[in-house]
């Protein structure tokens, strides 16, 4: 079958469609809703959404909200400090930052050996980390964006 028959014989199928669809797409204005409503003993009010507020007020209450968590943390910040300062916190987080160094030597002289290995570790890491800066700015500078949304299926 000729394409070009039938494209001609859709579009008056297709300009009906259209039709059909702008003139059955209809909304009601809200007054005569309301009188309709009226007349109908206990029916539901018809809820109009509130007006939005205006920005001056919306960035009021971000900066309000913002300078209230900010307080906050702050004096959370010093109360547990404070609370840490009676428990000795301070010496329990020094021994665990020393704890690292302790291990690798306790292994040095366990096993002379595994300064090779963790020598080879740590040069491995390095380059892992020049590897993943230069994909990071070569994603930055190529303009890659991330899919944030969900993938749409392809039928």
């Amino acid at each position: 079958m000729d394409t070009n028959s039938e494209l001609h014989t859709r579009e008056p199928d297709d300009s009906l469609d259209t039709l059909l669809r702008q003139e059955l797409r209809w909304e009601a204005p809200p007054e005569l809703t309301q009188r309709l409503l009226a007349l109908v003993p206990g029916a539901p009010l018809l809820v109009v959404a509130p007006p939005r507020p205006k920005s001056w007020y919306s960035l009021l209450v971000l900066v309000l909200t913002a300078a209230a968590i900010g307080v906050s943390l702050a004096v959370a910040w010093q109360i547990y400090g404070a609370l840490g300062a009676e428990l000795g916190l301070s010496a329990v987080l020094a021994q665990l930052w020393d704890a690292p160094a302790i291990a690798l030597q306790r292994l040095y002289e366990a096993l002379p050996a595994s300064r090779d290995a963790v020598a080879l570790l740590v040069a491995v890491r390095d380059q892992l980390h020049w590897l993943l800066l230069a994909l990071v700015l070569w994603l930055a500078l190529d303009g890659w964006q991330p899919r944030l949304g969900r993938a749409r299926s392809r039928a």
